[in-house]
């Protein structure tokens, strides 16, 4: 199972196109809010089998979900923007969810920072943003692949210099 994860596109597809157009083998694609309208852009676009989505503090539609625990392989994955977990302060409150979860991962957004490590046995991780990263200048994205009971994750940019 290969996902593609991406977060914090603000109005900005075209990064997601090119690299939702870059692999073959994806088969879910998630978004983590802020703008998930262009995860529904995308979707136009990009046929992919599956699509996950929530809603960040920048998405104002309240028919969407601000969370959500999905299974993907067997695997609990705890999928939210952040902002409700106060990330840009500390990661106490998204972790003790996790734990509460009993999930293997927690992705989440809202920093724009890339960031991947693990609590116990849970991995917590941060694809960045696909549109305005704050500590570098190309966007970023997640490639997670969940394979033999594991857990991989690689981060990619659509942009190459």
């Amino acid at each position: 199972m290969k996902i593609l994860l991406f977060s914090d596109s603000h109005g900005y597809t075209l990064n997601m196109v090119k690299a939702a157009k870059k692999y073959d083998d994806i088969d879910m694609i998630i978004h983590l809010g802020d703008f998930l309208k262009d995860i529904l852009k995308l979707g136009e676009e990009v046929k992919k089998p599956v699509y996950e989505f929530v809603a960040g503090n920048n998405d104002w539609a309240k028919d969407y979900p601000t969370e959500k625990l999905i299974v993907v392989e067997g695997k609990k994955i705890f999928i939210t923007h952040g902002h409700l977990y106060n990330v840009k302060n500390d990661y106490k409150r998204i972790i003790s969810k996790g734990i509460s979860l009993k999930a293997d991962a927690v992705f989440f957004g809202h920093t724009h920072k890339t960031e991947e490590f693990y609590y116990e046995n849970m991995m917590v991780l941060n694809p960045g943003s696909i549109s305005v990263p704050v500590e570098s200048d190309r966007p970023t994205y997640c490639i997670i692949e969940i394979k033999e009971g594991r857990i991989v994750s690689k981060f990619a940019s659509p942009v190459s210099y």
